[in-house]
């Protein structure tokens, strides 16, 4: 029966990438809007790292990993990759809680599809597709001017690490969202958690002292957004502990996913609908 259910809810994805695609193509301001930003955040935190590596040519983090301009400009594109990824298909995270308080959940109880997953899969931004974009080109403009080497093995290893890391970092987005069934709206930890990835995703979080980077691995894993994947497709890593980032990354997911289905189930017994 969950073989199934995966099944039908893996057919509807089509469905819901067309849509948001479709949304946004009404509105091509957004796209422009999407594009401009993306693009000044990355020139800003260029010169910054620039500005950085100028009066210190080289950040060293943990033992195998060296951090000079082209790294620096590397993450700084890996960051905005992620960030699109985010953008696109996790999105409907920041809206959990008004559904749950303003809107309602009645609409999406009465399909045989998950709640959380039609919140997620109607709130799909395309934008993000522009900020993929743009951050590719930043990743390509520094291979090739840096002269940075690159495996297909290591982009493949940073990908998967970037993927899990990601969704535990939003599970646990969900989980606090989910907090409203007992609270009430509660933008504000939201707010605060994406503070938190804004200023961190875009920092080698390993130059950091020990205490930041166990919080930021293991309680807020932005290290996954860019500063692992970034060290790993440069294969500053060795295998070891490449695999035990990834373990850990995977461990996370697991562990926030069986909060949230906890906490949905339990703040579904309480849910009172909007008006009623």
């Amino acid at each position: 029966m969950k073989t199934k259910n995966f099944y039908r809810h893996l057919r509807l994805l089509p469905n819901y990438l067309r849509l948001s695609l479709l949304r946004i193509s009404e509105n091509k301001l957004q796209i422009f809007g999407a594009f401009f930003t993306t693009s000044i955040n990355l020139v800003m935190y260029a010169l910054f790292w620039g500005v950085i590596t100028y009066q210190i040519p080289v950040l060293t983090g943990i033992g195998w990993v060296v951090w000079g301009r082209a790294e620096l400009t590397f993450l700084i594109g890996i960051t905005e990759v992620a960030w699109g990824f985010g953008a696109f298909f996790w999105m409907g995270i920041w809206e959990i809680h008004w559904y749950i308080t303003e809107i309602g959940l009645e609409q999406f109880q009465i399909r045989p599809i998950g709640s959380i997953f039609q919140i997620l899969s109607t709130s799909f931004w395309a934008g993000g597709l522009v900020q993929i974009a743009v951050g590719g080109f930043m990743l390509l403009l520094s291979a090739t001017t840096f002269g940075l080497v690159i495996t297909p093995y290591g982009v493949a290893l940073g990908i998967i690490a970037l993927i899990l890391g990601q969704a535990a970092l939003y599970l646990l987005w969900a989980c606090l969202s989910c907090l409203a069934f007992w609270i009430g709206r509660n933008e504000g930890l939201l707010e605060i958690s994406d503070a938190l990835e804004f200023n961190f995703a875009r920092m080698p979080i390993d130059i950091m002292p020990l205490g930041v980077q166990q919080f930021l691995t293991f309680i807020f894993p932005v290290i996954f957004i860019s500063t692992v994947p970034t060290i790993i497709m440069l294969s500053q890593l060795p295998f070891e502990p490449t695999l035990l980032y990834i373990g850990i990354a995977g461990l996370l997911v697991l562990l926030w996913l069986g909060v949230l289905r906890y906490a949905w189930s339990k703040g579904l017994k309480r849910y009172q609908p909007v008006g009623g």
